[in-house]
């Protein structure tokens, strides 16, 4: 569906009501295909977006869509999030059928359905900056202005729940429709290790004068003000997912203290946009659920959206940034309750 952001969804084979641990999972690729193909096709859809699909983990014959009707923009909808509407198939032999399915498949398919995003990696960042100037003094020697920059270690593995079947809006506008799903932050079963180093000093050899040292050091742990929103899912562009730190200073870290400004890391170059899962406004592929590649610059939004500022702030010829890290971003399948 053109210009909509969509959520899909998978699920195991099974031939028995399933235990506890199982639940419907994502599916992507053909069958995901043949089954929206099968939706858009029939006239009493018009004017829904898809919000998820699904196969039962009763029976992987069977899938449901979940779909909602979105409001215009400007609209306001009474109510407090948009109500979603079921829609159930039977696969047979690469055809979705609609037809209403067995007790047990239904009672599979109503469960409450959620999916983890995880996003993990590493790497590290040095910067270093050298700028001489004439002195403000007559005698020898000159202004000097040396930083240096680093972090390491820099490792992060943060975990998103994303409910398919809690969506607080649904608007449609003249770029398409934009869907937002309830996401959570899953404190538990995150965490995040970085350290930041900061030096500066500044001597003026020609007025004899001393040098002036700052020292500042910064410690990053899983967290901030809205972790969850480090989470999104750009209409057209897959999924974008972010580090979310609460940060900790120890030293002169007064930044008018230091010439440089915020490193790549700390300004959020880690940042990764996963086009290849498209969780909003495109097609999941045939492995929903195996990991994707992530890392600088090619996989990062900062780099790919182009707004990413170096440090260094163009000044290549008395700095230099050194920055690079690798990860992965995958779903992971939360068991049923």
């Amino acid at each position: 569906m053109r210009g909509l952001a969509i959520i899909m969804g998978v699920c195991a084979l099974g031939l028995a009501v399933p235990s506890a641990g199982l639940a419907a999972r994502l599916v992507g690729g053909r069958t995901e295909r043949a089954i929206a193909r099968a939706f858009s096709a029939q006239r009493s859809h018009r004017g829904q977006a898809i919000v998820s699909i699904r196969t039962s983990s009763v029976n992987g014959t069977w899938a449901v869509v979940r779909s909602v009707t979105p409001q215009a923009a400007g609209q306001k909808r009474s109510g407090a999030t948009p109500a979603l509407q079921s829609t159930y198939y039977h696969l047979v032999r690469g055809q979705a059928r609609p037809q209403p399915p067995p007790r047990a498949v239904r009672a599979d398919l109503a469960r409450d359905f959620r999916v983890q995003v995880v996003y993990a990696g590493s790497g590290r960042e040095s910067i270093a900056y050298q700028q001489k100037d004439v002195s403000a003094c007559p005698g020898a020697g000159f202004f000097t202005d040396q930083e240096t920059d680093t972090v390491t270690p820099m490792t992060w593995s943060v975990r998103y729940v994303v409910n398919l079947d809690d969506l607080l809006s649904a608007v449609r506008g003249r770029g398409g429709t934009t869907l937002v799903p309830n996401v959570s932050f899953d404190f538990a079963s995150s965490h995040v290790s970085a350290t930041e180093t900061i030096s500066r000093s500044v001597q003026d050899v020609g007025c004899n004068g001393r040098a002036t040292t700052f020292a500042c050091t910064m410690t990053f742990a899983a967290g901030g003000p809205d972790p969850g929103g480090q989470l999104s899912f750009p209409a057209g562009s897959g999924l974008e997912a972010g580090v979310p730190v609460a940060a900790r200073s120890q030293g002169a870290c007064d930044p008018d203290n230091f010439t440089l400004g915020p490193s790549l890391w700390d300004s959020g170059a880690a940042t990764a946009l996963v086009g290849q899962l498209p969780l909003l406004g495109g097609t999941l592929p045939a492995q929903p659920y195996a990991p994707v590649k992530v890392a600088w610059p090619g996989g990062s939004a900062e780099q790919a959206q182009s707004f990413a500022a170096s440090p260094c702030q163009g000044d290549g010829a008395v700095c230099t940034d050194a920055f690079a890290w690798r990860g992965t971003v995958s779903l992971q399948p939360v068991s049923a309750s």
